[in-house]
């Protein structure tokens, strides 16, 4: 049986094989579960006397991705047509949400007293390419679908000139964490707009598992107390 995809402009439910749909449950599944137990233990294992800037940036993460694997679990395990077309517009405006969740808690450790790159100028950067884009997916759904795909690549490289601010305030492994599920999520859109290809949706949201479990670890690595 070949896959059959999603036609632009069609609320139709795709008609996944048995096993294509199965192995996508057991991705979701897994995700959704990390995404919850790795946020409370990300939360729980901080340095209690950290700053309190900490704690906010790294709940704000960790509700952005569970939020974003939640509703890709919703509306790509879901095969009724009622409701559907809303939860695609949250799981793709999720994207957004999750982004801008994982840049918050590196942002925040930008110098407050720089001339140009401050902790909060920054966030409201990438907090408003966010908002534009979660509003897009929420009120133009399925319009504008280059605009969406800029925005996300826009927002996921926007962190690429505050490099050489961060890379003193950062851990050297943070950085390269950081980059490499960028380079991920960049590489996996490759597989998600293969749409004829089988199992290009397991793909895709595979890739999405590895490359947010690469920001997971850079956010360990960052905000965990080293042994003393």
């Amino acid at each position: 049986m070949t896959t059959a995809v999603l036609r632009k402009g069609s609320n139709s439910v795709p008609r996944y094989t048995g096993w294509e749909y199965k192995a996508d449950a057991t991705v979701h599944a897994a995700g959704v579960t990390a995404a919850l137990v790795g946020g409370v233990w990300l939360l729980a294992s901080r340095a209690p006397s950290g700053p309190m800037a900490d704690a906010l940036g790294l709940a704000a993460y960790a509700v952005a991705m569970a939020a974003m694997l939640a509703s890709s679990a919703a509306y790509n395990l879901n095969r009724h047509r009622r409701h559907r077309e809303w939860l695609r517009r949250l799981d793709h405006a999720g994207i957004f949400l999750a982004i801008a969740g994982t840049y918050t808690p590196l942002l925040l450790r930008l110098p407050a007293a720089h001339a140009i790159a401050r902790p909060t100028v920054a966030l409201a950067v990438v907090w408003m390419i966010a908002a534009a884009g979660i509003t897009l997916k929420l009120s133009a759904p399925r319009r504008y679908e280059r605009l969406g795909l800029a925005l996300y690549l826009c927002l996921g490289w926007i962190g690429l000139p505050l490099i050489p601010i961060l890379s003193g305030r950062l851990q050297p492994d943070t950085g390269a964490l950081i980059g490499l599920g960028a380079l991920i999520y960049t590489v996996g859109v490759g597989a998600y707009l293969l749409e004829r290809l089988r199992y290009h949706n397991v793909v895709w949201h595979l890739m999405v598992l590895v490359a947010a479990g690469c920001h997971y670890l850079a956010m360990l690595v960052e905000f965990r107390p080293g042994p003393s």
